[in-house]
């Protein structure tokens, strides 16, 4: 009992060690390096503007003062903004969000109060961009009668060993309708209707899939959009965290991963403070959601079977 009282104090000494180093301007300047991180590991550019962005990005990392610079910012969202425009009409939904924040994390440098309005912005940011993102799943029809996630557990390899876990596709048919896919995208003549290979579950499992979609971004877009003092967002971490932690796994968008991250981080005040060693856990964990989690689920169910 006086060991495990021990390692209680330990544990309660550590949490209160960090909480002290990441308060006021070390939780700010967490927030601007885990940024530049992203910026020069996740964001797409021409060879020209990454090559600018490899130069500046480190002088913030190793400099102090350039890290909270306002023209040092300026110049970032100047540089990631043009970047990103000539891949405006093909880019990942994240890299929009990145820019966002880009921008928003540079407006926020210019203002009296930076923490206070990073905070802010990412609490703003997230909770907007759940928001879209539940409108368009209930504007699609495909997406609610689970045609939409069934077709891409038989498509998609990042889905495709889910379907087999939790479906029932076999190998064979994944092999038959990457084939069958294989011929119908690069196909110069037009098809006609073809019949993907899958099982009498994969349906129900696809309209569940999608109900928890619309379900938990709906509550992550009420949560952070709601007065923070509210019952609902004074527990807004909870839904982000569970998204976060039932997504990336399967769907390994590792920059996505580590944006919302990011701002999960920067969105903390002093009543969710204790969420912000939770995010930077997740943030420098995000390599391990390109471990292949379903491929080992799998072969420990063909162990015991």
């Amino acid at each position: 009992m006086k060991k495990a009282g021990i390692y209680q104090d330990k544990v309660k000494n550590l949490f209160y060690k960090f909480d002290r180093e990441v308060s006021g301007e070390n939780a700010l300047r967490i927030t601007l390096l885990m940024t530049l991180f992203i910026l020069i590991m996740f964001m797409q550019h021409n060879q020209f503007l990454r090559g600018i962005l490899f130069l500046l990005i480190p002088v913030g990392f190793l400099i102090h003062k350039v890290t909270f610079s306002k023209l040092y910012w300026a110049a970032i969202a100047l540089f990631v903004t043009i970047g990103f425009i000539p891949l405006y009409h093909w880019a990942d939904n994240h890299y929009f969000l990145t820019v966002y924040w880009t921008i928003a994390v540079t407006l926020s440098m210019w203002s009296l109060n930076p923490k206070m309005n990073i905070s802010f912005n990412a609490k703003i940011l997230i909770g907007l961009c759940f928001t879209f993102a539940t409108f368009w799943k209930f504007m699609s029809p495909e997406f609610l009668e689970g045609s939409f996630f069934k077709f891409t557990m038989l498509t998609d390899w990042r889905f495709q060993e889910l379907a087999e876990i939790a479906a029932g596709v076999t190998p064979e048919m994944r092999s038959y309708n990457n084939e069958l896919y294989r011929q119908i995208i690069s196909s110069t003549e037009r098809m006609g209707s073809v019949t993907l290979s899958g099982t009498d579950f994969l349906k129900p499992f696809s309209i569940f899939i999608a109900y928890w979609t619309v379900f938990i971004e709906g509550w992550i877009a009420i949560a952070f959009l709601v007065p923070g003092k509210s019952i609902i967002g004074k527990w807004r971490d909870i839904p982000l965290l569970l998204f976060m932690i039932s997504t990336y796994p399967i769907a390994t968008v590792r920059g996505f991963a580590a944006l919302l991250a990011v701002m999960g981080f920067a969105q903390c005040t002093k009543e969710n403070r204790q969420m912000r060693f939770v995010y930077l856990i997740i943030f420098l964990g995000v390599p391990l959601f390109s471990l292949p989690f379903e491929r080992i689920t799998i072969e420990i169910m063909n162990f015991f079977s």
